[in-house]
This record gives structure tokens, sequence and C-alpha cells, in this order.
């Protein structure tokens, strides 16, 4: 979620995770949290990702067909900050 509010200025946090709230209660979007020895302090500990349905819905409306070429713009972004790079190298659960 950190991600969405750093690249997303002009929206507030609260903003942000409304919206992800609604695409959990839509069944678009999961949270998934770390098991608890899994966990590392100072790094995030939930994460969100598409679920099957999230993803089917999205292919089939053709929105996923930018999501490689996204994904490698957001790669090339050479000032981000810290507490990003930190997340994004942070433990993950198997399933996001």
């Amino acid at each position: 979620m950190y991600e969405l509010e750093e690249l997303n200025p002009s929206v507030s946090d609260a903003t942000v995770y409304k919206h992800i709230q609604k695409l959990i209660d839509a069944s678009i979007v999961k949270e998934v949290a770390l098991d608890d020895d899994q966990r590392r302090q100072g790094f995030t500990w939930k994460f969100y990702g598409l679920t099957e349905e999230g993803r089917e819905f999205l292919d089939a409306h053709n929105l996923l067909a930018a999501e490689e070429t996204l994904q490698q713009i957001f790669d090339t972004i050479s000032d981000k900050p810290e507490k990003m790079v930190k997340y994004e190298n942070a433990p993950r659960p198997d399933d996001v």
C-alpha cells in the first residue's frame, strides 16, 4: 500500500486504503499477511495482490495488457525512497 501512497501524492492515504478495501470487498484484491514467525521488525507484513477472480475480471476487460510494461516502468524509477526499496525486498508470502 505504501507504494500506491507514494506514487499518488495527490491522493490521501485514507483514500488509497478505502479504494483497496473496496477492491477486497469485491474479491478483486486479497490481503495476505506473513505468519508471525516470518515477520521482521521494520518490514511490512501485509501484502495485497489480485485474486484469481480479479485477474480473470481484469483480463476479460483487457486491463492486464499493460501489466508487464507498467512493471518495467516501476522498475526504472531511480529515485525511489529508501523505504520503498526496503519494502520491495521484504519477505513475502507465497500466495501474493
